[in-house]
């Protein structure tokens, strides 16, 4: 009767022991199986409207869809001033002036896209987004001899289907933290000098314009340099400020 309580005290204890192990093993393939998700899982596409980083450094950029007369000014201004900044370009203006992008890309600034139509893209689909922005993206490589991978959408519209497309695409989506608001016809030089400079701060990506519909730009765009290097700041492009922390997204 003992050797039979005892052997049945063993048995109980191997049960008990197997059902440990067979439930460790299980925890741990569950574990196992949610890293390997959580490992595969792709992080939602966002903007990058700025750069966290301390050190008291801004990208200025500049859009362009239509004419001639404001991009001339501009690059002059930049040179004289030894600025080097980011051009987000249009590619049927690309297209229909080719010596401008030219000599944007031979001046050494970086090139980037606006898209092809300038409409908003959460009105159309992913399809209809891609062949928008790749038509641009070849008209700009045409030309320039830049392949772009930074894109600010038209009107600066979004969603998270245009997100995800863009993301899809390799591109990464710029915005801004300070909108020097040079395209509304109601604002002075002083005016558009002045938000810029109250705005400003470490990591800033600043937007403005060189299409022609904005004309004070090339009148403010001096003040601007000269004002936010009196305010210690240094001024780079986009890809060169985004190597000094993350992009901090929306």
């Amino acid at each position: 009767m003992r050797i039979y309580l005892l052997n049945l005290k063993r048995i109980k204890r191997n049960i008990l022991l197997g059902a440990l192990l067979l439930f460790t093993a299980g925890l741990f393939m569950v574990m196992l199986q949610q890293n390997n998700i959580a490992a595969n899982v792709k992080p939602q596409p966002y903007e990058i409207y700025k750069v966290q980083t301390d050190k008291p450094v801004v990208a200025l950029t500049f859009d362009i869809s239509w004419g001639t007369k404001v991009p001339g000014p501009v690059l002059d201004i930049l040179k004289e001033k030894d600025v080097k900044s980011t051009f987000f370009l249009s590619g049927p203006w690309v297209t229909k002036y080719p010596e401008i992008p030219k000599r944007i890309a031979a001046e050494s600034h970086e090139i980037a896209s606006h898209g092809n139509e300038h409409v908003n893209y959460s009105e159309h689909d992913p399809q209809w987004i891609k062949n928008d922005i790749m038509t641009a993206h070849k008209s700009i490589k045409a030309v320039t001899g830049t392949e772009p991978n930074l894109i600010r959408t038209p009107n600066g519209d979004w969603n998270d289907m245009v997100r995800q497309t863009i993301d899809d695409l390799g591109y990464k989506s710029i915005k801004w933290s300070t909108d020097s608001l040079d395209w509304q016809k109601d604002k002075s030089v002083d005016q558009i000098t002045g938000r810029v400079l109250e705005k400003a701060h470490p990591g800033a990506i600043i937007l403005m314009h060189a299409s022609d519909t904005c004309d004070r730009t090339p009148a403010a765009l001096p003040a601007v340099i000269d004002g936010l290097r009196e305010k210690g700041y240094s001024l780079v492009t986009v890809s060169e400020l985004l190597k000094l922390g993350p992009g901090v997204v929306d």
